[in-house]
């Protein structure tokens, strides 16, 4: 994954004595998780915390980056400027604490950091270690996304060989939806492509196509994005498939 981001980070140290209750040496948390359609406007702050240990007088932390797409699911290392590099406290510290702010996150994505940590002595000798594991800060896509929920036979007055048949497309998506086509087969035989108009997110319209009377175990197949001319999220759910009704119905 391109490494498209922006660190701007922000180191804490608090001079204090080390903590004698039992609160985690070490941690690696997400503080925020911004989200937006515009990628210039996608964020993840991450923090790293750690408390001074008997034995050590000087603490270090190193992040690195990490992401997981819907095609690479497995967490891997992203290149990014400031991540690699060991930040230090000041001899002293009791409490350190180190910000990093993550932009322009590419979507859909999922971020999280990784945190090594480490305690020196007084000579510069590692008395102490660990890594922690910050929660993620989820992209969602931010692509429209058309989904077939249903397709429904009715009656034409007049004509028992002909039937209307009403399928039913929603946006699912987060941006609107531009006009498409709806394909339909009865049987095989493939009808004439409907128009779907343009739909805002979350909105749905129910699209008619009029053609032979389905009978017997023919399947109905309806194509949502026939000429694929929309850019979807998911392209799984474009389809719905059912049986003919029962020759009363």
């Amino acid at each position: 994954m391109p490494a498209r981001v922006l660190i701007l980070a922000l180191a804490l140290a608090v001079l204090a004595a080390p903590a004698a209750h039992a609160r985690p040496s070490a941690r690696a948390l997400l503080i925020a998780c911004e989200r937006s359609l515009e990628e210039a406007e996608r964020a993840g702050v991450f923090e790293g915390q750690m408390r001074l240990v008997p034995g050590a007088s000087r603490m270090q932390m190193r992040f690195a980056l990490q992401a997981s797409t819907p095609e690479r699911r497995r967490w891997t290392s992203v290149d990014a400027p400031g991540f690699g590099t060991w930040m230090s406290s000041a001899p002293g510290t009791g409490r350190y604490l180190y910000t990093k702010r993550v932009e322009s996150l590419l979507a859909p994505a999922a971020y999280r950091v990784q945190v090594r940590f480490r305690w020196l002595d007084a000579a510069g000798a590692t008395v102490e270690r660990a890594r922690r594991v910050s929660d993620a800060c989820h992209q969602p896509d931010p692509r429209a996304d058309l989904e077939l929920r249903s397709v429904a036979v009715e009656p034409l007055a007049g004509g028992a060989e002909r039937r209307r048949y009403v399928a039913f497309v929603r946006n699912t998506g987060r941006v609107a939806a531009e006009p498409s086509l709806l394909s339909l087969s009865v049987g095989g035989v493939v009808l004439p492509p409907a128009r779907v108009r343009a739909l805002e997110p979350g909105e749905g319209v129910a699209v008619a196509v009029e053609g032979p009377a389905c009978a017997g175990r023919a399947e109905i197949v309806a194509d949502a994005d026939a000429e694929e001319s929309v850019d979807e999220r998911d392209e799984s759910n474009n389809r719905f498939t059912r049986g003919c009704p029962p020759a009363s119905a």
